[in-house]
């Protein structure tokens, strides 16, 4: 059986913020890390919680 390893409190409510459809979100991470799967993930919650996709701008 594996262990199981808590997340940090401070992680898990930065992970909560970022989530959060009404925040804006900067993603700062090396390549290869998921910021591309994060910013589509976004984008989608986003799209199904009934955003206005003009008001979605997207950088990368």
């Amino acid at each position: 059986m594996k262990k199981a390893y808590p997340i940090p409190t401070d992680t898990a409510s930065s992970q909560a913020r970022a989530a959060d459809p009404g925040n804006s979100a900067w993603v700062s991470a090396n390549a290869g890390s998921g910021k591309t799967h994060v910013l589509a993930q976004r984008v989608i919650r986003l799209l199904l919680n009934g955003t206005d996709p003009s008001k979605i701008l997207c950088l990368t």
